[in-house]
């Protein structure tokens, strides 16, 4: 595990608040930190995890906010060998912020004046029941509440829809109502599904942390696991084999996650999905092994590398 210190030290000499804020993709959640600093104490020091991706600092005084100086330092513990030969990072921006988090995480130091917001939402709800025709006030009036089944269709589903666009709270809303996490479209797909296609990390996160299945297949026995494969979601493969996924199994072509990681093309993935106990020797209905298709890419370094990869990496057991 590795971990960042930041230490923040403000502009002002007057005493300040400080507000640190770190959000995590993964976890699906933000951490605040709101401490005072000034003459006579002017460091505030936090040690975070580095799942913590994102670290802000910001001082606020007299409703003014301004960002404060910041040294960040990190340190890494020894390699322990779980890692893939190559240490870069994913492809992809880890550094994800949903729109639930709000826009620059100022709502840390943020005060809601409630009776104003309720009289706000009682203004807006007269003037828009002004405005509706009387058909459109009836429908109104017949769905004073949620109603998922007018909102859902076979294709389009609101967890789906809130899951692929980040949108966490409405999501959690939904499911508090008794929607099913599992649900599938007409394709099979669940709201697990989606959000990894859609590379939602943390989405994805919550989904698994709320319970979703990561075992469901779609309607061409496709897992979510084949679909992490296929993205290049390094870290969600990993997230998925934590949850006890079958790393085997084959969908109706008989397509393992480890014959889309070779068509892929995708050295790291192939890698922990064999010392995680992919059979090499598996074949699809085409009677094709994985190192066939590393072949079918022809004489390069790559196949060449894959294959070896293939040949020669036993199985270590769990990363």
């Amino acid at each position: 595990m590795s971990w960042a210190m930041s230490t923040l030290v403000p502009f002002e000499a007057p005493p300040v608040y400080v507000v640190a804020t770190a959000s995590s993709p993964l976890l699906g959640c933000t951490i605040n930190c709101l401490d005072v600093v000034g003459p006579r104490r002017t460091e505030l020091q936090l040690s975070l995890s580095k799942k913590w991706l994102r670290v802000r600092t910001f001082v606020t005084k007299s409703n003014q906010v301004s960002f404060s100086q910041s040294r960040q330092e990190t340190w890494e513990d020894p390699d322990d060998g779980s890692g893939s030969e190559s240490d870069e990072e994913d492809d992809y921006d880890l550094d994800f912020e949903s729109d639930w988090e709000g826009e620059e995480n100022v709502q840390a130091v943020s005060i809601i004046d409630q009776p104003a917001a309720n009289k706000y939402e009682e203004d807006l709800q007269k003037e828009v029941e002004q405005l509706l025709e009387p058909e459109e006030r009836a429908i109104l009036e017949q769905n004073a509440t949620l109603n998922v089944e007018k909102l859902s269709t076979p294709k389009w589903n609101p967890l789906h829809t809130f899951a692929l666009s980040g949108q966490i709270i409405p999501m959690d809303k939904l499911l508090d109502s008794g929607f099913d996490i599992d649900s599938v479209d007409e394709d099979g797909f669940s709201a697990l599904h989606k959000a990894i296609i859609g590379r939602k990390d943390a989405v994805i996160g919550h989904l698994l942390r709320k319970g979703a299945s990561p075992h469901i297949k779609d309607k061409n026995g496709a897992t979510p696991l084949h679909y992490a494969v296929q993205v290049g979601a390094k870290q969600i493969v990993k997230l998925l084999i934590k949850y006890k996924v079958d790393v085997n199994v084959a969908d109706s072509d008989g397509w393992t996650a480890l014959h889309i990681a070779i068509q892929g093309r995708n050295r790291d993935i192939t890698k922990i999905l064999l010392v995680n106990g992919a059979d090499r020797n598996r074949r699809n209905k085409d009677g094709k092994t994985a190192l066939d298709l590393s072949l079918c890419y022809g004489k390069n370094f790559k196949s060449y590398d894959l294959s070896k990869l293939l040949k020669v990496v036993p199985l270590y057991g769990a990363f």
